[in-house]
């Protein structure tokens, strides 16, 4: 625990005590189960504001949580909590006199709608989670793609022997790799697999070109229309 988080919490515990001692010093005329139940609504409403110095969403130097997109939405329950519990325990208890069990089960309702606004805050958070994951996935594709040709030039570079005519279809099919766009869609991971399978076979038999020279010329033109049919694809 650094020093920061150490002075937090210390706060934290210093500012409950505080509370609880105001509401004891100021609340004497209150029956001990009202008293009892103000504190705790107090201290959760001062819980609510005060997790954000001791769990911030946004640390300096690292990526932004996936928190960050439901920020607002927590912010937005927190406050209408904040405002109704504080508003229904003056109201209860300065300007009319609720018993125990009106004011308990008001609370209480109020701490459950708290509880189903945390649920939509997480599910928030998750949708906003699922957008890199999405992301990252539909760049997948092209990235193996990428990859697999590459590992097909590095190992051409290792075999002088090879046509320049092939080397030359490789190393053009590699450039040509960046005009393809990342698409969402079935067809075009369908496509991009086929194309890692055929680099891929075409990588164990390169080695002996000269006994598998048909093979290799079928593995690449089957690259080559690959290639051209994933251009052709888009994101729907």
């Amino acid at each position: 625990m650094n020093t920061r988080r150490k002075l937090s919490l210390i706060a934290l515990v210093l500012g409950e005590i505080l509370l609880i001692t105001a509401f004891l010093l100021l609340g004497t005329n209150l029956a001990t189960n009202i008293l009892i139940l103000n504190i705790v609504v107090t201290s959760l409403v001062y819980a609510l504001f005060f997790v954000d110095v001791l769990f911030p969403c946004i640390r300096l130097g690292k990526q932004q949580s996936i928190e960050v997109g439901s920020l607002g939405v927590r912010w937005f329950f927190t406050w209408i909590y904040a405002f109704a519990a504080i508003g229904v325990m003056l109201c209860a208890n300065i300007f009319f006199s609720w018993f125990f069990v009106l004011q308990f089960v008001i609370q209480a309702t109020l701490i459950f709608l708290l509880i189903l606004g945390m649920i939509a805050v997480l599910s928030a958070a998750d949708r906003v989670g699922e957008v890199p994951i999405s992301e990252n996935s539909i760049r997948s594709g092209v990235s193996e793609m990428k990859q697999v040709i590459n590992n097909l030039k590095i190992q051409i570079s290792t075999l002088p022997d090879l046509p320049e005519n092939l080397v030359h279809q490789i190393n053009s099919l590699n450039e040509n790799l960046r005009y393809i766009s990342p698409a969402n869609t079935i067809e075009a991971r369908e496509i991009e697999n086929l194309f890692c399978q055929e680099a891929n076979n075409m990588l164990i038999v390169i080695c002996n070109y000269k006994y598998n020279t048909t093979t290799i010329e079928n593995h690449l033109k089957k690259m080559e229309m690959l290639y051209q049919n994933r251009k052709s694809v888009y994101s729907i």
